[in-house]
């Protein structure tokens, strides 16, 4: 749910540095949260969300950020990313803004070519997983395996 009085916001980000912890490769980390500058001067009286790192509606449980901004979302995450990237002088975060701001780009859907029956399918995207098979051919070979 979209809330209006978002529209009227001055919305701004508050990007922190924190420790990798245990089982985190060492370096720095960072949490982007979202303010708003008409709340209050300082930090966390003006705290609004947390700026995710995926921001797709599909997860189980929606985050703050998803269910504040709603459809406009891509939109206000992509406006406050770019803000921030203008005015950051540090070349660590700016890396980080850039690889924020390209996780929001859409993948493009990748087409392949079935190895058993030759028909074009659009492959699942699955880190380490090289889809060689259509739907239906992964049926008819495998069955109902898990």
């Amino acid at each position: 749910m979209f809330f209006p009085e978002c529209i009227r916001m001055k919305l701004c980000l508050q990007i922190s540095e924190r420790d990798g912890g245990k089982g985190y490769s060492s370096g720095r980390r960072f949490s982007f949260a979202v303010i708003d500058l008409d709340k209050a001067e300082e930090y966390p009286l003006n705290f609004v969300c947390m700026l995710p790192m995926k921001l797709s509606a599909d997860v189980e449980t929606e985050s703050v950020f998803v269910k504040v901004f709603g459809d406009k979302r891509v939109e206000v995450a992509k406006k406050l990313l770019l803000e921030t990237l203008g005015r950051e002088r540090d070349s660590e975060v700016k890396a980080e803004i850039e690889r924020r701001l390209e996780l929001l780009e859409p993948k493009p859907d990748v087409e392949k070519r079935c190895l058993v029956c030759g028909k074009l399918f659009q492959a699942q995207h699955r880190k380490g997983f090289k889809q060689k098979y259509c739907p239906e051919c992964v049926k008819k070979k495998f069955g109902n395996r898990k």
